[in-house]
């Protein structure tokens, strides 16, 4: 395939009207604010507005055919709460409100018009989780995993939230834990073989409940 515009590390990836974006990126020291998309039309990555704020191991979620850059770290790995969206019918960037803390390698999820912003890393590693309501503008706690985790894979699949793997200190997660909105509750469940770096995940052969 086609080389991308920048060089990016820890980028955001998201979906939308058959494009693909990356966004943002970056290392240890220097971030990006910078975004591109593929279009498979064409074949070709090109450059579109820029974010407002740089960041790197961020989360991206696809809400309401918008495209939401969600915490990450700016330069310096300083990590960030703030949340803004791109709209591609008018190719700007639209803060949002932020998040109730700061989240790097946040974990995000769309489910039923809801976005959740998942574990990642403020200050510490975290287990608790968030959902934002467009309708409202507003972000909320929901129940807290049972386990902190930093790049967790997420997935939303049949009314369920699926959160894989992930990191703790120098050690990788080797669980599943599923999220009930109906009961507010998770499930912990273990995968097949031990010490298996898992980072995202997919659902094929069935309607996009993923984002």
């Amino acid at each position: 395939m086609v080389d991308l515009v920048v060089s990016r590390k820890r980028l955001g990836v998201g979906v939308l009207d058959d494009c693909i974006y990356a966004v943002g990126g970056g290392d240890l020291i220097n971030a990006l604010n910078s975004v591109e998309v593929f279009d498979i039309s064409i074949q070709k990555w090109r450059t579109v507005t820029s974010m407002s704020t740089k960041r790197c191991d961020l989360g991206v979620g696809v809400l309401n055919n918008l495209l939401y850059a969600v915490g990450g770290a700016a330069d310096k790995c300083t990590a960030l709460s703030s949340v803004e969206y791109y709209d591609p019918t008018l190719d700007t960037w639209t803060p949002v409100a932020n998040m109730s803390i700061n989240r790097q390698g946040v974990g995000v999820g769309v489910l039923d018009g809801l976005m959740y912003a998942i574990g990642g890393h403020g200050g510490k590693y975290l287990k608790s989780v968030e959902v934002y309501r467009p309708s409202d503008g507003v972000w909320s706690s929901v129940a807290e995993m049972e386990i902190c985790r930093f790049r967790p894979g997420v997935v939303a699949f049949d009314g369920l939230l699926y959160v894989m793997g992930g990191d703790i200190e120098t050690s990788n997660v080797d669980t599943v834990e599923i999220y009930n909105p109906s009961t507010n509750t998770w499930t912990l469940e273990r995968l097949s073989r031990n010490e298996v770096k898992m980072y995202g995940g997919v659902v094929v052969d069935r309607p996009h409940h993923y984002h």
